[in-house]
């Protein structure tokens, strides 16, 4: 068989797998999933914020605990022991950034949505009542 012949075939082998694998997935054909649909309320945010604060705290007495162990490690005379004391600078670094992410990022937005998700609550409960008042009048 011939290089050009070897060529063909190769590029004919790898177009039929490049052409099987690409596929888009879609929803089936008859309107959408069966499944459950998301419902989230104020009361669902302001528990995922709990929760958000929940995992920042186990985090930092994890970080807590092992930032303490790694201190005690005392490798000072080894070449080995400025190392260590850049990790924990970095790693400290890294901690506190996380914190704030954990503690701004997700819980501080859980808890402003879920405001924001009252006020536009009670801004519809208001409009609903006074639509019904007006109704009433007339």
């Amino acid at each position: 068989m011939s290089f050009d012949e070897m060529w063909g075939q190769a590029r004919s082998n790898a177009l039929a797998r490049q052409q099987s694998s690409m596929q888009l997935n879609q929803l089936p054909a008859e309107g959408g999933s069966s499944q459950a649909h998301l419902n989230v309320d104020a009361s669902v945010l302001e528990e995922r914020a709990k929760n958000a604060e929940t995992v920042r705290k186990n985090f930092m007495d994890a970080d807590n605990k092992a930032m303490s162990a790694t201190s005690d490690v005392s490798l000072k005379g080894f070449k080995s022991g400025s190392g260590l004391a850049v990790f924990q600078k970095r790693w400290r670094t890294q901690m506190r950034y996380l914190e704030s992410l954990l503690e701004k990022g997700v819980k501080g937005n859980l808890h402003a949505s879920a405001t924001e998700f009252k006020a536009e609550e009670a801004k519809r409960l208001s409009d609903v009542k006074r639509a019904g008042s007006d109704a009433v009048k007339n």
